[in-house]
Parts: C-alpha cells; structure tokens; sequence
C-alpha cells in the first residue's frame, strides 16, 4: 500500500496588508494577525511600514477593493510586482460588485483572488495555507511515461527541483497498476510509444470513472490535428520538446493547483475538508476489491444535539472541526478519514489490525474528551465519541453496516467507548 501524500505542513505564512481608510479587508488582517501569522503592512503604493520587508518579496498581499480607488497608488504598485507574479497570490477583499474593467484592471497585478467581506475569514486563513503550501509544489505526485531515458531524466530533473515526486515508467502497459500503487495528482506521458500511442493510454485511463487526474502529453509532434486529436482522447494538455524549465514547470504548477481545487470541491467536505461520503465510499469499495486488510471504524460525537441546542451551530460546527482535525493529524498519511454527514465520521486503516485500531482509537478518544470548548456564552464544556470498529471484508456494505451496529452498541452501552464486532471477511 502505499504512503498517501506527505505534502509540506502549514509553515508561517507572510502576509502584507496594503491598507487604506475603511478598507474591505481589515477585519480580515487582524484576525490573520491574531492567528500567529506574519502580517506586514503597506500603503496603497505598496510602500511598507516595516522597511526590513519589500512588498515584492511578501507571497501573499492582501488589500480591499479600494486600491481600485487610487489610479496613482495602482499604477505605483504595478510597477513594484514586475517580478515574482506567478509565485505571488494577492487576495482582493470587496464588499460590492467588481466589474469585468475593474477585473481587467486587476488582473494587471498579477494572481488575483476576488472574495466578499461576507466570507468567513477561515476561507482566506485556508487559501493562504495552501497558497503557501503549493508554492515548492512539495510532495505532490507525477506519474511519468516516457520510454526516451534522456527526455525521462530533464523531466524529472526538473520536477525534482520544485519538490515534485515522480515515479517514472517507460511503458504504457504498466500505467493502470502505477496509477493503482501511486495514486498521482499528475500523469505527464510522451505521445509516441512503442506499444501503445499515448492517446489510446488516455482513453484506456479514461475508462475508469475515478481517473480524474489530469494528462499531459509530452511530444516533437508539430502537427496542430493531431495534437487536438490527442487531447481529444482525454488529456489536459500539450507541450512540445525540447522541454525548456520555466514554462514546463509553469504549466505543471498550474495544472496541479487546478486540479487539486476541482477535486477538493468534487470529494472534500466543505466543513471539515475530510473526504466527503462519496470518496470514502470509493475507497472503501477499492480496498475490499483489492482484499486489502483493514480496520473500519464509525464515529458519532456523543450528546451533540445539546451542544447545538444550547451553545448554537456555530459552537456545534467548532466541535466538529477540532475532532476531524484530531482524527486527521492522529493517524497515519495511508489511512482515510472522511464525515459521513452531520456528527458521524468514519476511519479506514488499511494493513492495520484490530489491536492496533483499537489502540489508535482509544488514544483519540481519550484526546478528544479531553479538549475543552470555550463558547462566548456559557461555561466550558467537554464532548466525547463513541465508534464501532470491524475487520473490512469482501462486502464493504455489510462492513459498514456492522461498524454503524458496534457504534450503536457503544451508545447503548454508555458511550465514550469502542465496541469491537467480529471480522466478516
């Protein structure tokens, strides 16, 4: 099985703040300073306060729409983000409608972002984490068919040197079991092949629902039809040998970043950002295709409807964020974690035992229980889970089924407790 992917954690983001009277963004710059993160400040030119920190050099400038406001200061600040566009995200804060002009006018900034004042500030906390994230691309996955060993190393050389993991196949016919195995963010494949063209590979690829992940074709093909005709097949896109690093490396950032964004919204809870029901599912249906042996568990947050009842959703939405950032950073980058909807939440352990689960679960239970809530109104309070835990077997369904009967047991039992049922393989 293999490691998922170990992307680079949340380092300490550098933030200017290019501020202005009765800016849009604000509000925002304090709660990102209250967070620990590093926020600067600038004017409208981008003349910072801190003379130690250039405005060219911050990856992240934040300004409200204000900066519309002042041709002077606009044109100023253009001139200081000549460089370093592509490595740089600036978030515009607004709280009216921006018109396509004014669009175009931003887009002279560079990577421009547009978010309302009615966003939650966790959504601009979240895109700057990942902004900051994706910058060395670290971690990601590119699997590569290239038969040419030359062109096969520059390609990796090249992905090597942003951070990019690679895992290089020189067939076509080895790509269903890569893909399997390595699980990539990103196939780049050379268009001509000995024993199968790259086309038929993207439509082979293609046939399997799940296989979302983007193609690219590598080739010295100059005819314009049958590039289009490639990409037709189910690829992403085209780029031409020789390959030359910055515009290489340029199309694989922004490939992946798209791509990683789409899937996100496609399989992600929006809540908790944990697999939605629909990719758990999936994965769980791929484990006991493959006969993997793996521990299944069900969670449900004990008492939850009194934590709504009387502290309200947000308060009860804080609680289910902290225990699915405690499942998320207590088990291993292999396992799965998704919310199965409302208070429930489910864990996949693959080549993991029953003592073993239930030792991880009961060390995040004991955790979970004792963390401490803080609602403005009230006093602190603690909450509790409850879980079922099974053996996968060969029905996935009927796994689940008899994880969601154990947690049902536990409740009855008292909760804040895992039951263990019998293996069904």
């Amino acid at each position: 099985m293999p490691n998922s992917h170990n992307r680079v954690t949340d380092c300490t983001p550098i933030v200017m703040y290019l501020r202005a009277d009765d800016c849009a963004a604000t509000g925002t710059a304090e709660y990102l300073a209250g967070l620990g993160m590093q926020v600067a400040e600038a004017d409208l030119a981008g003349a910072s306060f801190q003379r130690a920190v250039s405005v060219a050099e911050v990856p992240v400038l934040l300004m409200g729409h204000q900066v519309l406001d002042w041709p002077v200061s606009f044109s100023t600040l253009c001139g200081q983000l000549e460089t370093g566009g592509e490595d740089r995200l600036i978030i515009v804060m607004t709280n009216r409608h921006i018109t396509f002009s004014e669009r175009h006018r931003l887009s002279a900034l560079g990577n421009v972002r547009i978010t309302s004042v009615q966003e939650d500030s966790k959504r601009v906390r979240d895109m700057i984490r990942d902004w900051m994230r994706d910058r060395t691309m670290l971690g990601y996955r590119v699997l590569l068919v290239e038969d040419s060993k030359t062109d096969a190393y520059l390609a990796t050389k090249y992905m090597a040197e942003v951070g990019v993991d690679v895992l290089h196949i020189r067939s076509a016919m080895e790509v269903l079991d890569a893909i399997e195995d390595f699980q990539p963010d990103l196939i780049i494949s050379d268009l001509h092949m000995p024993d199968c063209e790259g086309d038929q590979m993207a439509r082979i690829i293609r046939q399997d629902r799940d296989a979302t992940m983007p193609i690219i074709f590598l080739s010295a093909e100059g005819n314009s039809e049958k590039q289009l005709l490639a990409l037709a097949a189910g690829a992403d896109g085209f780029i031409r040998k020789p390959l030359h690093k910055e515009p290489f490396i340029k199309v694989l950032k922004s490939t992946i970043r798209r791509s990683v964004a789409l899937e996100n919204r496609m399989r992600r809870d929006p809540l908790t950002n944990l697999l939605n029901r629909a990719q758990f599912d999936t994965n769980l249906r791929r484990m006991a295709e493959r006969g993997e042996q793996c521990a299944l568990a069900v969670l449900d947050i004990d008492h939850f409807k009194s934590v709504n009842d009387l502290h309200g959703h947000p308060v009860g939405d804080q609680v289910i964020c902290r225990l699915a950032k405690l499942l998320e950073d207590g088990v291993r980058s292999t396992d799965f974690v998704g919310r199965m909807g409302g208070e429930e939440f489910a864990l996949l352990m693959p080549s993991c035992d029953m003592e073993n689960a239930l030792a991880v679960l009961n060390r995040l239970r004991v955790q979970f229980s004792d963390q401490q809530f803080l609602p403005e109104s009230g006093n602190p309070f603690c909450c509790a889970f409850s879980a079922g835990l099974v053996t996968l077997g060969a029905d996935y369904h009927l796994s689940y089924k008899a994880a969601d009967d154990a947690l049902y047991e536990s409740k009855k039992e008292g909760r804040n407790r895992v039951t263990v049922r019998p293996s069904l393989a």
